[in-house]
């Protein structure tokens, strides 16, 4: 029983492994409330470790009250491999750390920092050097308030793949 169990495992670590076509990636996400630079790596296991950087623009209140910031944020990201030969739907969690500014008195303005949950789905071409990406990303915010950000945070992304 140990040995199916053992082979059940490699069977399945081997195939998360090679659901990927590429390494290295670096492209751009862009979503609802803000867009980002991105750069994946992709391990021997088929997990991933994936840094954002991203700004834009507050989703509080009226055009007139609204500010902007960015955001650092590393994800770490299992994948798993679907429906067919180059899909994958990914996962993971992470951190983020910025600093957004508000121009309305109800939100304060600073440094922020708190988690970020992700899950998704990406096709990559096996014919050229390029993944595209649907996921949605909320996120948690510890400072300088408590607050959840995840309504709208819905993007589609573009990468570079080597």
């Amino acid at each position: 029983m140990k040995k199916f169990l053992l082979l059940i495992a490699a069977v399945i670590i081997s195939s998360a492994a090679s659901a990927q076509y590429y390494d290295w990636a670096i492209g751009v996400r862009g979503g609802a409330n803000a867009t980002s630079l991105s750069v994946k790596h992709i391990f021997n296991n088929g997990n991933a470790a994936e840094a954002l950087i991203g700004w834009g623009y507050s989703s509080y209140g009226s055009t007139a009250k609204r500010g902007g910031g960015f955001n650092f944020t590393g994800l770490y990201e299992w994948n798993v491999p679907i429906i067919g030969y180059g899909f994958n739907l990914y996962y993971g969690a992470g951190a983020h750390l910025g600093a957004w500014s508000y121009k309305e008195a109800t939100r304060k303005s600073g440094f922020n920092f708190g988690l970020d949950v992700i899950v998704g789905l990406e096709y990559s071409l096996k014919s050229a050097p390029l993944a595209f990406s649907i996921d949605y990303k909320p996120r948690l915010e510890f400072l300088p308030e408590p607050d959840f950000f995840g309504t709208l945070d819905f993007a589609l992304g573009i990468k570079y793949t080597f």
